[in-house]
This record gives C-alpha cells, structure tokens and sequence, in this order.
C-alpha cells in the first residue's frame, strides 16, 4: 500500500478548514521526531528557511509534553505569487499523540500583520493495527487559517489545498526517509 496524502479544504468566507490524512509506513516515534524536528524543517520542508525554538518548558510530570515558542521565517507561494513570512507560534505537544501550533504573530510580506487572523495547525498521531510488514501510523493534519482580507473566490481553496499538499508530501517523504522506508506516493483528493 502507497502511503497517500488526502486533502480537504472548506471555506467558510474568509475562514479555512484543511484537513489531510497520511497513512505512513513508520512507528509512531519516527512519525513523531520528524514532526516535533524543528531545527531540520528547513531541510525538507517547502517553503520554510529558518525554524528555531525560541522558548521550551515541560509540561506536566515529565512524560515528554513540552511548550515551545518557535520562530519561523520562509515564503508562502502560489503560483507566480510569492510573500515572505514570518511567524510566531505558541506549540503545545504531547508526546507521540499530538501537536498544536497556534500562530501568535504573522507577517506576510507586504501585508504585514494584515493578512491573517488566526492560524492553528495541528498534528494527531494514531499508530495503526499490526499486520504483515513494517508498521504503520496514520497522521492526520487539521489546520483553521483566518484572513483579514478576502482572498478572490476559487483561489484561497487552492492556494490552501497546494501549499498544504506540498508540504505534507515533503513530511511524507522525510518519514519515509528516516524510517529506511521506500519514497512515499501522494494522492490528492
């Protein structure tokens, strides 16, 4: 079986809803350290440049839930269309079952602070049933994007959709990578 990345975004106004669904052919800590691995997202992932943990602190009794403050800066790109970012984000992971990112400051290029009101990402990990071969884990990705200014009616679905494949297409392929698995395939829905 390939591992698949599926994509959904609905629109709401100026409000996204993005969901997509990978089935990897990774353990759930492999999964999870290529997710959690901020300093390399600039490595694999589109459209990031730099990516650095400003602030980490433990949460609760030491079983590994932590909160970070992480920086990121990069480029959003759609089509001919390219802005620089920076963003700010308060993360919240709990170890090998989730991860948070709420986005507290966001600039995107010549609209500043502008364009978005809210941004949260998030991460839930669900290690699959054992059957023959390596194991699996399924990574599900939900995200809510918030503009300040609507974007032209067909192109924020798309924008949202192709960024979001990119991406996840890239953490597909470095967990794939990671875990000695062959290159994982991707198929949009």
């Amino acid at each position: 079986m390939n591992d698949v990345v599926k994509v959904d975004v609905q629109r709401t106004g100026r409000r996204f809803e993005a969901e997509a669904v990978l089935d990897l052919a990774a353990d759930a800590h492999t999964v999870w350290e290529t997710v959690t691995d901020y300093g390399a997202l600039p490595r694999f992932m589109p459209g990031i440049s730099a990516c650095r943990v400003i602030e980490r602190k433990a949460l609760g009794d030491g079983d590994g839930d932590e909160r970070l403050i992480v920086e990121q800066q990069g480029e959003f790109r759609f089509l001919l269309f390219a802005q620089t970012m920076k963003v700010l984000l308060n993360i919240d992971n709990l170890r090998l079952r989730s991860t948070e990112a709420t986005a507290v400051d966001f600039q995107l290029g010549m609209f500043s602070r502008r364009a978005i009101d809210v941004f949260v990402g998030r991460y839930d990990l669900q290690p699959l049933p054992a059957r023959r071969g390596p194991p699996r884990t399924q990574l599900r990705y939900t995200a809510q994007i918030g503009l300040r200014l609507p974007p032209p009616p067909a192109v924020g679905n798309v924008a949202v959709r192709q960024n979001l494949t990119h991406q996840l297409e890239a953490v597909a392929a470095e967990i794939g990578r990671r875990s000695g698995a062959a290159a994982p395939g991707a198929r949009r829905r």
